[in-house]
């Protein structure tokens, strides 16, 4: 049982630090999307009032125009990355519950089953709904911003407007992901510390791995 809370924890753990990724593509997505927005409401306002300079002038801004949009193709591709990573701890929940279930089986009493299912079957329901949430909004996303046109600074500028998750439209209830999920507090002190440092050591392979790459 306490091999099965302790992978729970880490788990959980592992996952917020995937959701805390979104909270830096969030500003990065707004700030290209302002920039892209701001540029062509420059260059376009300028446009309308001659004709002889519109050649130079797209020559001039093109290239941070195609900066900006490139920005934000690294940025969804990002996202995408994020769901995979969500989606993967996800599945490795369900396997724990199923773990979990074999456990609590061969307890002695109701009480110990119940205690041994308890919490990863809440964790595995707190991961799925947020995980759909954020399937939910990176989808809104990639549709906000597909085929924009520089020339479109009305667009530009709405898309700028609505890309944000905790706007009227977005997709994530950000209250229930930091407050959803109730962790285990008696005996999950151990286990937690334990998650943490085996998170924590797996980290800093990661980036001793990325190091390695980098040298060669």
């Amino acid at each position: 049982m306490a091999t099965t809370l302790k992978k729970c924890l880490k788990l959980h753990k592992l996952f917020l630090a995937e959701v805390a990724r979104s909270a830096k593509l969030e500003p990065e997505g707004s700030q290209v999307l302002s920039s892209l927005a701001n540029v062509s409401q420059r260059v376009m306002g300028v446009l309308s009032y001659s004709r002889n300079t519109q050649a130079l002038l797209l020559q001039k801004h093109f290239l941070a125009l195609e900066k900006s949009r490139g920005f934000l193709t690294d940025i969804l591709r990002d996202y995408q990355d994020l769901l995979r990573h969500l989606r993967s701890f996800s599945n490795e929940c369900a396997t724990l519950v199923d773990d979990a279930l074999i456990e609590g089986g061969s307890a002695a009493t109701v009480a110990d089953e119940m205690a041994a299912v308890t919490f990863p079957l809440q964790l595995q329901e707190w991961m799925e709904t947020v995980l759909a949430m954020f399937e939910h909004e990176v989808l809104r996303k990639t549709r906000l911003v597909a085929d924009l046109e520089y020339s479109d600074t009305g667009r530009l500028s709405a898309a700028a407007k609505q890309w944000s998750a905790k706007g009227a439209v977005g997709n994530i209830d950000h209250d229930y992901v930091e407050t959803g999920l109730q962790l285990p507090q008696a005996k999950s002190s151990s286990a937690q510390q334990s998650a943490d440092s085996e998170s924590d050591s797996s980290r800093s392979k990661t980036k001793k791995k990325k190091k390695n790459k980098a040298k060669k």
